[in-house]
């Protein structure tokens, strides 16, 4: 359950988001580099004790938010246009658009270095970006339905699992899930990072086949799995503001 709220501090209004959550068992305030600010909540915390949290903290948001505000990340938003520079497992490859009269449905590829969107000869220039859009996500989810299915292969292998049912898709806030009937969920977008950092986030995911909190069993058999994770998942933190499409 999640609802917004927000107060009035320093001359600022602190808006934030209330997350709750039947798990947690205690508070916490996440300010994240994209200037959100989230309260995690257990469930039952009203939202006046909840403002009034926020309040005593006021201080500590305002300072994490002017960091952030001083340090802010460029706008990696896609305007799906010529040229622009798109990330497919840690390269760089440049879009281009070709108009094709045999062409009924957008449809993107890698070719010669390059994302490739070939569009029907007779679209409005005001619908291109929507049509290529379109192509490269189709194109990235395929991809990385591929690698997601290769690497679960290779490692439920080795942790002696069937390979667990997976869906590849979209998340806002997440790379990866594991359900309590074991489906995973990888975030398409990780088809952008270095191969290494996918591999990461579904090995960690794959372990929650088998342990499904981030107890020290849980670490010790992801870093069995995995010797140098924590590069990756450090790696992961650090760049995956740029993995957005």
């Amino acid at each position: 359950m999640r609802k917004n709220d927000n107060i009035k501090a320093c001359g600022r209004t602190i808006s934030y988001e209330i997350v709750y959550s039947k798990k947690r068992k205690r508070a916490a305030i996440l300010v994240r580099p994209d200037l959100r600010v989230e309260f995690r909540a257990p469930h039952g915390l009203s939202t006046d004790t909840i403002r009034e949290m926020v309040e005593g903290k006021a201080q500590w948001i305002l300072k994490k938010l002017e960091l952030f505000e001083a340090n802010r990340l460029p706008d990696q938003k896609k305007r799906y246009s010529e040229g622009e520079s798109y990330l497919y497992l840690g390269g760089e490859y440049p879009l281009r658009i070709e108009f094709a009269d045999n062409v009924k449905k957008p449809l993107a590829f890698f070719k010669d270095s390059e994302i490739m969107v070939e569009v029907p000869e007779n679209t409005s220039e005001d619908q291109v970006p929507f049509l290529v859009k379109e192509a490269v996500w189709n194109l990235y989810s395929q991809r990385a339905e591929e690698e997601v299915e290769e690497i679960l292969k290779t490692y439920s292998k080795i942790l002696g699992v069937v390979p667990p049912v997976f869906k590849v898709k979209h998340q806002k806030r997440r790379w990866g899930s594991c359900s309590a009937d074991n489906v995973l969920r990888i975030n398409f977008q990780l088809i952008m990072a270095p191969p290494r950092q996918l591999e990461y986030v579904v090995v960690h995911e794959l372990c929650h086949v088998k342990e499904k909190n981030h107890s020290a069993r849980f670490w010790k058999l992801v870093r069995e799995l995995m010797p140098d994770y924590q590069e990756h998942r450090n790696s992961l933190k650090k760049d995956g503001w740029k993995y957005m499409l």
